[in-house]
């Protein structure tokens, strides 16, 4: 028998649990350890096993049957073997769609079922902070929940997010502030750029005045210098400090 049909067959046959760790959460890490007893891998095949007993018991329902015996022994039994399965074999060779659509129905069912569940958790916030569920439904992408303001107290709906960031230069350090547009992270996860919109900057010194007489800060928006262009794109790494300001735009603004 080729070597190739073992590792191609047991590669079918875990991956639905591989697509279904893929999709089923929000994640912003996309190096994973896939050594072979990492937690990664474990819950892969469990998942795996979980699919193909549902799809198994589904076809034999339908009247089909799983015969594990004479998949081991194609796996291991040689040639040696196939001389004992030659009947199972030209059933396979009448109806060469079974195999492949049992494959292609354990991967579906494991896409559609992760694809569900991660609907029904942006859906329904089960991934906020403080809901019993969020243990489960968190996936691992702390700037996505940090700038979405799910871990925010929900008093009132958050419609975006602005943030404040201070760079140092050699002349001295400014302030960056913007409308958050989106952001990039690296394969690990770490915040790379940060998409602004409505972008500023001023000298981080150039702070407001206190009006000690009304006891209030005087706003002057001339400290600011606008930053021409349509998104302006600042580099995580040259990031001293990150401020983020929650906006709410309340329902009245939303409909007009």
């Amino acid at each position: 028998m080729n070597v190739a049909f073992p590792a191609v067959f047991l590669f079918l046959v875990v991956l639905p649990g591989f697509l279904f760790r893929q999709f089923f959460q929000r994640n912003e890490v996309r190096t994973f350890d896939h050594a072979p007893f990492s937690s990664v891998v474990l819950k892969a095949l469990l998942c795996a096993a979980f699919f193909n007993a549902l799809v198994a018991f589904g076809v034999h329902l339908l009247g089909y049957e799983i015969e594990l015996g004479d998949v081991i022994r194609l796996l291991v039994g040689g040639a040696s073997a196939l001389s004992d399965l030659n009947g199972r074999l030209a059933w396979l060779n009448a109806h060469p769609a079974a195999g492949a659509g049992y494959f292609a129905l354990t991967s579906a069912s494991a896409l559609a079922a992760a694809l569900a569940w991660r609907s029904a958790v942006q859906g329904w916030e089960l991934d906020r902070a403080g809901n019993l569920l969020a243990h489960w439904s968190r996936g691992d992408a702390p700037w996505y929940y940090l700038f979405s303001g799910l871990d925010h107290p929900k008093e009132e709906a958050i419609d975006g997010a602005t943030v404040a960031a201070v760079v140092e230069f050699k002349e001295g350090s400014y302030l960056y502030t913007g409308v958050l547009e989106g952001y990039e992270v690296n394969a690990d996860g770490q915040l790379d750029r940060l998409l602004l919109v409505q972008a500023q900057r001023r000298r981080l010194g150039s702070d407001r005045e206190y009006d000690a007489e009304n006891e209030r800060y005087v706003e002057d928006k001339a400290r600011f210098y606008p930053i021409a262009g349509d998104v302006f794109v600042l580099r995580y790494e040259e990031v001293k400090t990150l401020n983020v300001t929650y906006l709410s735009l309340g329902p009245e603004k939303q409909t007009a």
